[in-house]
């Protein structure tokens, strides 16, 4: 999912927005390229890949098994558990930093 921003937050800041809005997950940087990415963390096996652009947060379901996450990726489209939470995030992100540019 695509977030589309006047304003992207810089990285530390959406850690903080999301580690406080998100208390029971796990927040933390992934130093993935060409650019760091945020991962929140549900579970073992349910979590979301939060990337910043310019003028676009992007927000993928992941796993943070390699493993699982390659199964996860062929049968996500038929696995709720892993849409309701990339949707989640997703809703909160717009919430936040969409209607704040209006």
């Amino acid at each position: 999912m695509i977030v589309k921003t006047a304003q992207s937050p810089t990285l530390n800041e959406l850690i903080e927005v999301l580690k406080s809005q998100f208390s029971n997950y796990s927040v933390y940087t992934f130093d993935s390229k060409p650019q760091k990415s945020i991962i929140v963390q549900k579970s073992a096996v349910i979590g979301a890949q939060i990337t910043i652009l310019d003028n676009e947060i992007i927000v993928d379901a992941c796993c943070s098994n390699i493993f699982v996450s390659a199964l996860i990726g062929l049968i996500s489209t038929i696995f709720p558990p892993y849409l309701n939470f990339e949707m989640k995030i997703t809703d909160f992100l717009k919430n936040k930093y969409t209607r704040q540019y209006l």
